[in-house]
């Protein structure tokens, strides 16, 4: 409806001051300012006279979506700071608004509020272009608000002609007396009940209408469209009630399915955790019986050596006495089944040692082609036996001294030419050596054994490296043995980080070959210390002369509990002419020592009231009493591991070496060692 006036009068601004009028072209129009929904239809597009006018297009339906959208074009534009510490005219064109709800108004109200103070300024009045009577009913209730004078007009032309047109402006009447019966007034109340408690009521649909003259025209269209906005805030806090009865159904059913994924959790970590368990059990248990296999072995090998030890020992000193043929045929045969005996027995606790992983991994200096002479050396009389040729090639490229692991790389290939010799009845055995590869620091090797022997079936390749395994297994087999040699010298050949493989055609031989990497040490200087030196317990020597070089006055304290060791080890050392005194623990050693002085003392390990290591110990202690704690002190023992050997040159002995001892690797041992006494 129109607005009514009252005298009072104010006159219009012009802002410019002067009497300049504004056109639509002056105001700029940035992109950056405008938005436009070409599915909704909703646009907002905002134009700038810099601190002067500020002007708004909008239409369409304003839902909050798209007005918050449209907000960000705003902040845009007051970015700008075109309006800045000033007062400016508002314009704001709304014939082509179809509705705009209550959020909307709402968010839009707070927004220019916020922005006004941001930026310290605010419209001294604003024109309302084509507003319907609702709307400017709308406006007015918040004009106060946005804290705006509002001046509704039916076009931007008309607000630019007022603008631009010095005169008299009334203001709309405020105290304009107005009279209305009672009954009018019951009307309305009825009309507020309906709006109130009635959801479905509109002010359209009952009969309460006025005519825009009637004084309470107004009344009614601010209570309608109070209905309206409460309306809207009902069912938005309807939509918003179920939502949330959505959102508290839909935790309930997450906090249902986490209470259940939760269970299962819980239940997964205790079976993982019995499982853990059970595999901690199995892994003590597994220690444990690996620890008593060890133990076992430990104790039968140093069960069955000792008598062996004898065996050996007292065979050896028979074959040096004089005998007819017939006698000496009889030792000897003695002689070579005890060794093959010896030699049984250290594959199959070798096979332990390797299967139980206690391998050592400390690697150590040695001469490679010291290494293949005692290879050589040890088992050139058991290939001139079979009428076979053993020869050794080394490429002059391959360095003397290398580091890695030579024992275990003699073992290797002591237990590859065996099975060589075993397999071959006539013809050659050629081991060889070839360089791979080469840097500044390491080189790789191919080590071969070829041999000229029966061969191996195609179908048969895969089983010869299988443990206890003998490709003929009949009651009738030509060669015996348990069938370890290769698998020991595969575990061993993997360990220094190679592979074994082999070569064969069945009665045109085999070769077997593997390729190792080696350290190439700086220092290429090796004394006789660093190389490698066999245990003394593969050497098997053929029958010579003894060299008696030793003084005779020399007297050896032998400490050792075993009767029998104690006369195989006293008839050799007198054989090599030393006078031997006997101590049968390591307490009667310690007391003996504190008597005399001896050029050596050979110890046992494994003794009754003090054993071998313990006493070694004492021996080594200020506190000892001995007359040299400095003495040497060799260790002689059927328990040859490398953890015994450790343990040993640990506690302070000199040397080590293992039971069954023949005369020549003791007589060695001795001119290593012992110095004549005057």
């Amino acid at each position: 409806m129109s607005p009514t006036f009252k005298n009072a009068t104010r006159e219009s601004p012009n802002i410019n001051g002067t009497r300049h009028p504004v056109s639509i072209e002056m105001i700029r129009f940035d992109p950056e300012w405008q938005f436009e929904d070409q599915a909704s239809g909703v646009f907002y597009k905002n134009g700038i006279i810099p601190n002067k006018l500020f002007i708004t297009y909008l239409g369409g339906v304003i839902n909050p979506e798209c007005a918050n959208k449209a907000l960000e074009n705003l902040e845009n534009m007051f970015g700008y700071g075109l309006l800045h510490n000033c007062e400016y005219i508002r314009i704001a064109d709304y014939n082509e608004v179809i509705s705009a709800p209550f959020t909307t108004r709402i968010l839009y109200a707070n927004t220019l509020n916020r922005l006004n103070s941001k930026y310290n300024c605010r419209p001294s009045i604003t024109y309302i272009c084509g507003a319907s009577i609702l709307l400017k009913t709308m406006l007015r209730l918040f004009s106060s608000y946005v804290k705006q004078q509002f001046i509704f007009v039916p076009s931007v032309q008309d607000a630019l002609h007022i603008i631009n047109t010095p005169q008299t402006i009334a203001i709309a009447e405020k105290d304009q007396q107005i009279t209305i019966s009672q009954k009018e007034i019951d009307r309305f109340a009825s009309l507020c009940g309906e709006l109130l408690f009635n959801e479905t009521v509109t002010f359209e649909e009952n009969n309460y209408s006025v005519s825009p003259e009637n004084p309470l025209h107004d009344l009614y269209t601010i209570i309608t469209l109070l209905n309206d906005d409460l309306k809207e805030l009902r069912k938005t806090e309807k939509e918003q009630k179920f939502k949330i009865e959505e959102s508290l159904d839909q935790s309930r059913m997450l906090n249902s399915r986490l209470a259940v994924e939760k269970k299962n959790v819980e239940e997964k970590e205790l079976i993982q955790q019995i499982l853990i368990d059970n595999l901690n059990q199995a892994k003590i248990d597994a220690e444990i019986a690996i620890k008593a296999k060890s133990e076992f072995l430990a104790n039968i090998s140093h069960e069955i050596i000792t008598p062996l030890h004898a065996v050996i020992g007292m065979t050896e000193l028979l074959c040096c006495t004089p005998l007819n043929d017939e006698q000496k045929s009889y030792a000897d045969t003695i002689q070579i089944s005890t060794q093959l005996l010896h030699q049984l027995l250290n594959n199959i606790l070798d096979f332990s040692i390797h299967e139980s992983g206690k391998l050592d991994t400390e690697k150590s200096l040695f001469n490679i082609q010291k290494l293949f002479d005692d290879v050589l050396s040890l088992l050139i009389d058991e290939a001139l036996k079979k009428g076979l040729q053993l020869t050794f090639a080394i490429v002059p490229s391959v360095p003397e001294v290398l580091s890695g692991y030579p024992a275990y790389l003699l073992k290797a290939i002591l237990n590859l030419v065996q099975n060589a010799i075993k397999f071959t009845n006539k013809g050659e055995i050629v081991v060889s050596v070839e360089t791979v590869s080469e840097s500044p620091d390491e080189i790789s090797l191919r080590i071969s054994v070829k041999d000229s022997g029966i061969g191996i079936p195609d179908g048969k390749k895969e089983l010869i490296f299988q443990k206890f395994t003998q490709l003929d297994s009949s009651a009738t087999r030509k060669q015996g043995g348990t069938g370890l040699g290769l698998t020991i010298a595969k575990q061993l050949i993997e360990f220094m980080g190679g592979k074994l493989d082999v070569i064969s055609r069945e009665n045109e031989g085999s070769e077997f070959w593997f390729t190792a990497s080696f350290i190439k040490p700086k220092d290429n200087n090796i004394s006789n210390s660093d190389r490698t030196s066999l245990p003394c317990q593969e050497r098997h020597h053929s029958q010579q002369p003894l060299d008696k070089t030793l003084t005779p006055i020399n007297k050896i304290l032998l400490v050792e509990d075993n009767i029998i060791n104690q006369r195989v080890t006293t008839a050799m050392l007198n054989k090599l002419d030393f006078e031997v005194e006997i101590a049968a623990n390591g307490v009667e050693a310690i007391d003996a020592l504190k008597e005399k002085v001896y050029s050596l003392v050979i110890m046992d390990l494994q003794m009754p009231i003090m054993g071998g290591i313990e006493a070694t110990q004492e021996i080594r202690s200020k506190k000892s009493g001995v007359l040299n704690p400095d003495i040497t002190i060799v260790a002689m023992t059927a328990n040859s591991t490398m953890e015994d050997k450790k343990n040993c040159k640990d506690a302070g002995m000199n040397d080590f070496i293992s039971k069954p001892v023949m005369m020549p690797t003791l007589q060695e041992l001795l001119n290593k060692w012992v110095t004549a006494l005057p």
